[in-house]
């Protein structure tokens, strides 16, 4: 009860409780920093609700740090401020692996930025950086930060996750929320974190207090864990009512989000005289409003370029679209608000759409909060839906891919808005379908042509590295992607497809030393010579559920293969073939000899996703079937006159 007053004491007034704290490395329990890279001895986190407009936040953040990986996560802190957010108080200390204090923190060490990522970005956002350099001081070594903050944007409330990704463990972490008598606001706990301590401090405010210990890290071998959101004690929480400004609303539905977001942008829409008979002549002809939203984005994406813009009430309200339409730039928010206003020129029924941005990131939709980053535009034609990514200049319309695909969008309407699902890509999207035509000679170097269509997730990095590399770099990098060893790309060739769906074609002219393998008087092909080979995992045996990334494992592979045999070689054995079935997916492969020609067919599908881990024993076998497979070799033997 003592340790818990004190604590209460510290995280409100800033005073450390532990006054003779030991950080010694040797007093980590092994059972945590086996498998970790880091261990948070101490994560102190204080969110102190002074009324609907206003918040005090500190942190303390104590972290042993054992190798490279955990130096890269955990080695600087970063603190994001603008002129909702006043920082305070930074300070710093670093200890050796006896807990002997080293080094404390400077000023000099202290750095602040803009928060844009480009040299053009326009912001009122800034970030501090601190930190005591890289590789200075040999591992496992010990890091303190804390600071304070004054907030104004009540927008959001601290998400707090003491054990931020699989490869860091956790001593002990603390999360404390102070409010006035009665006051309100929501909270949730996801991924075993345990419920809030609910007590009142001597003045009679409510406090709310979560604790977590102990707590290993996952196994750094694992090659299928949990996204850090669905594997670690998480706790989310929100405002019911707040006050930003002018501006007042709660976020007790997704409707009620919905209509402080609408609220926020209302009236910003208005076009200048000049671009409303732009879209007006570029639409006169169009006979549908589908044909109208494919006109306008593609109008949009040739007039405009992305800027990071965070200006006004925590980056959330729009710049008008005329000042977009007249500047030819803005950020996620102006763009798609500019698309909008377009649109609805022309008679298109449209709406801002939040979301979560990222290759596998998502919100928790049953928890109404600000937890999105981006804000792209739909737009309705007829019974259809299509989604535009205004950002870009390349993507097309209705294709969302890794960044925006397969997860809930907020709908932003006057009267609330609710959650959608963007479309999704399974493995009949993503497919790549090659031909390949090998011409081997007597010693078993091959000439390789060979042609691949991508689709859905599949055409995303080619379609990146096509319109951003030169030819050198998309030499280079594509290279990379193939499998096989002393090659010579001679000549390569990227474009668009021609289909309704995004896809890249691909051709390839290839030398390959040993194509084939010349031992003796016998060669040995491999039917599947461009598959790539899935490793196989260093755990074989689980007792947690496990995670195929849909982005990697979603997928159909489709290839034909055939080889020109050269003159006076003859099959030795039986064509190798195999038929794979499994809830992970399926395989069939065969090869047929004829005319001195072998004509190979492979068909693999892949379905990723969470599984239990009772199924853990069945993948392992479904990839070692695979493996199996797209090994086998069909065997030619000289002939003998």
């Amino acid at each position: 009860m003592m340790r818990f007053l004190a604590l209460i004491f510290s995280l409100t007034t800033g005073v450390s409780a532990f006054a003779q704290e030991d950080f010694n490395v040797a007093k980590i329990n092994l059972s945590l920093s086996d498998q970790a890279n880091a261990v948070v001895r101490i994560s102190e986190t204080s969110w102190e609700i002074l009324s609907k407009s206003e918040a005090k936040r500190r942190e303390r953040t104590v972290v042993t740090i054992l190798n490279e990986q955990g130096e890269d996560e955990h080695a600087q802190l970063y603190v994001q401020y603008d002129k909702f957010t006043k920082i305070a108080d930074i300070s710093g200390n670093l200890y050796d692996a006896t807990g002997k204090l080293v080094k404390k923190l400077r000023n000099a060490d202290i750095e602040d930025y803009g928060y844009g990522i480009a040299g053009d970005d326009i912001t009122d956002a800034r970030i501090k950086v601190a930190g005591f350099g890289k590789k200075a001081y040999a591992y496992p070594y010990t890091i303190e930060y804390s600071y304070e903050s004054r907030n104004r944007n009540m927008m959001f409330y601290p998400r707090w996750m003491p054990a931020s990704d699989t490869e860091t463990a956790v001593e002990s972490a603390v999360y404390l929320i102070k409010t006035p008598a009665g006051f309100n606001f929501r909270y949730k706990e996801y991924n075993g974190a345990a419920a809030a301590g609910k007590s009142k401090d001597k003045d009679g405010a409510d406090l709310y207090l979560w604790k977590l210990e102990n707590r290993p890290a996952g196994n750094r071998r694992d090659s299928y864990p949990l996204p850090v959101m669905e594997a670690s004690p998480m706790v989310l929480t929100a405002p019911a009512e707040l006050e930003l400004q002018e501006y007042k609303g709660n976020f007790n539905s997704w409707q009620d989000l919905s209509k402080f977001y609408y609220t926020l942008n209302a009236g910003r829409d208005v076009l200048p005289a000049s671009t409303q008979a732009e879209i007006k002549n570029l639409v006169s002809n169009a006979k549908s409003d589908r044909e109208k939203i494919l006109l306008i984005y593609k109008w949009m994406q040739a007039r405009s370029r992305y800027v990071s813009i965070q200006l006004g009430i925590g980056g959330w309200q729009t710049i008008d679209a005329t000042a977009v339409a007249n500047k030819g730039y803005g950020d996620c928010k102006g763009l798609t608000n500019l698309t909008l206003a377009a649109l609805r020129y022309a008679g298109v029924t449209c709406y801002a759409a939040l979301i979560r941005a990222g290759e596998e990131a998502r919100i928790k939709a049953d928890f109404p909060s600000s937890q999105f980053n981006h804000v792209i535009a739909c737009a309705i034609a007829a019974k259809d839906t299509i989604w535009l990514e205004c950002t870009s200049q390349t993507t097309p319309a209705n294709f969302m891919g890794t960044f925006t695909g397969g997860r809930p969008a907020l709908i932003v309407m006057p009267e609330g808005g609710k959650l959608v699902m963007t479309p999704d890509y399974k493995e009949h999207h993503n497919v790549r379908t090659r031909r390949t035509d090998i011409k081997l000679d007597a010693n078993g170097d091959g000439q390789l042509s060979v042609q691949t269509s991508y689709t859905g997730l599949r055409q995303e990095s080619r379609k990146s590295i096509m319109h951003s590399g030169n030819k050198d770099e998309q030499k280079k990098w594509l290279v990379n992607q193939i499998n096989l060893p002393s090659l010579d790309l001679e000549r390569f060739e990227l474009s668009d497809g021609n289909g309704a769906e995004p896809s890249v074609i691909e051709k390839l002219s290839i030398k390959v030393r040993n194509c084939a393998t010349k031992s003796g008087t016998r060669l040995f092909i491999k039917p599947n010579i461009l598959s790539t080979y899935y490793e196989l995992p260093g755990i074989t045996e689980r007792t947690t559920d496990f995670y195929l990334p849909p982005a990697d494992y979603d997928f159909t592979d489709l290839d034909s293969v055939s080889y020109i045999i050269p003159d006076g070689f003859k099959p030795e054995s039986t064509m190798p073939s195999a038929t794979i079935t499994s809830i992970f997916g399926s395989m069939e492969s065969s090869a047929v000899y004829t005319k001195n020609t072998l004509l190979c067919a492979r068909k693999l599908i892949l379905k990723g996703g969470r599984y239990p881990a009772s199924e853990y024993a069945n993948w392992i076998a479904f990839l070692k079937k695979v493996r199996k497979a797209d090994r086998a070799q069909a065997v030619f033997i000289e002939k003998v006159d």
